[in-house]
């Protein structure tokens, strides 16, 4: 297993979009289909999460078919946008989580991956959703 953690690439500041918290950012020029990011994941059954899922870290789980990823490193710091810079794969094998660009990213600009990913477009996310 390659390891690209802690990465030199980005860095961790203010998000720019109004009401988030944190947010990832380049600390230099990244260029389209270069890796920025492989972090380590824990990965959950959903029988051992069924638990934990109404606590804080619920907005940091990664959703998927037939389990729930927590990524480490700075992988649960990148926001949503749905013009979205950089996209993600989770290798549960490896128990790994590979952010790469998808288009050239300038210095200190902020990453972004779209949460919806290509299935469901127009289903609200969680915040998204009125209350």
């Amino acid at each position: 297993m390659s390891s690209i953690y802690p990465s030199s690439r980005i860095y961790i500041n203010k998000s720019k979009i109004p009401g988030s918290g944190l947010g990832v950012f380049a600390s230099k020029d990244i260029l389209k289909d270069e890796i920025i990011e492989i972090a380590p994941i824990l990965v959950l059954e959903f029988s051992d999460f069924i638990d934990t899922r109404w606590n804080l870290l619920f907005e940091y789980y990664f959703w998927m078919d037939d389990y729930v990823a927590l990524a480490l490193g700075f992988a649960s710091m990148y926001n949503h946008s749905p013009e979205a810079n950089c996209k993600y794969e989770l290798n549960r094998e490896e128990k790994t989580i590979t952010f790469t660009a998808i288009k050239d990213i300038k210095k200190d600009c902020e990453l972004y991956f779209n949460y919806k990913g290509s299935s469901n477009p127009k289903t609200p996310l969680w915040f998204e959703k009125s209350t």
